[in-house]
Order: structure tokens, then sequence, then C-alpha cells
């Protein structure tokens, strides 16, 4: 009997730290800055929710909303979670786009905005996504110009 216990508790405790017990980490993380008084922030809402779903990778969305200062503390505690603080120090308060970071590296790898179809944006991220993933991903056209992000809007005043 104890070592069925023993076996019992051996399986759960397998079962419990197992792969499919936990989610398994994106390969980027797609953060949208935001702010209710932006138009182009509620166009990007909506298409950057139907780019997601059509580009078929393993992205997770990051909202950075500044609407209000409950939401922006929010924003704050979750980029410090993901460990992409940077990213969101250097854009908290331009709302309007996403940034989409590689989350091993954390480093930039482009940004769509609302000026771009909900199509083109899907093909961007999820050329992104295979880039943070390693994988390779077949294009025939250059689209620098479609995911170079904005200027900086927050500069450290000591550099």
């Amino acid at each position: 009997m104890t070592k069925l216990r023993t076996l019992f508790g051996a399986t759960l405790i397998a079962a419990a730290f197992s792969s499919t017990a936990f989610a398994s980490s994106p390969d980027v993380y797609v953060v949208k800055f935001r702010a209710d008084t932006d138009a182009s922030s509620q166009t990007l809402d909506s298409q950057l929710a139907s780019a997601i779903a059509m580009a078929g990778a393993n992205v997770e969305e990051v909202t950075i909303d500044t609407s209000t200062a409950a939401r922006w503390e929010k924003s704050a505690h979750e980029a410090f979670d993901r460990d992409i603080v940077p990213v969101f120090n250097k854009w908290v308060g331009l709302p309007g786009f996403a940034a989409v970071v590689d989350a091993k590296s954390k480093r930039v790898l482009g940004c769509v905005n609302a000026n771009i179809d909900a199509g083109t944006m899907a093909r961007e991220i999820g050329k992104m996504s295979a880039k943070a993933a390693g994988k390779a991903y077949m294009s025939n056209a250059s689209t620098r110009a479609v995911t170079e992000c904005p200027p900086a809007f927050n500069v450290d005043p000591g550099l």
C-alpha cells in the first residue's frame, strides 16, 4: 500500500509539472500601445486581434493602455511580469501602434500600426514570429517600411 501511495504521489507531481500543466512560452510578445482618446488605437484594437488570429503564430498580446492612471499602472505590471520594461519605457504614452518583441532576447523585431490592413499585419507578425523561433519564412517582398518603429517617445535625459 505504501508503494502504491508513493507511485500515485509521484504521478501527481509529474503531471503537475509536465509541459501540459503550464502554457508554453510565446515566441513573440505583441505589445500594443493604446489610449481611449486616440483614434488610431480604436482601429488598431480590432485589426490587431484579427491579425494575431490570422498569423497562426505563437504570440502573446500585451496591452499598454495609458487611458487612465489605473490602466497605466496595470500595464507597467504586465510589462514587468514579462521582462519587457525597456520596451514599455521607450514608448509608453505614444499610442496607436504595436511593437513585436522577441520573447527570449527581449529585442524589438519591428512594429505594426493601424495604417496597414489586418492581412498585411498578420503576414508581418508571422514573419517576425518565425524569425524569433529560428524558422525560415518565405517572402517575396521587402517590407521594412511597413514594420519600422516610431522614434523613442521617452528618452532618458541623462543620455
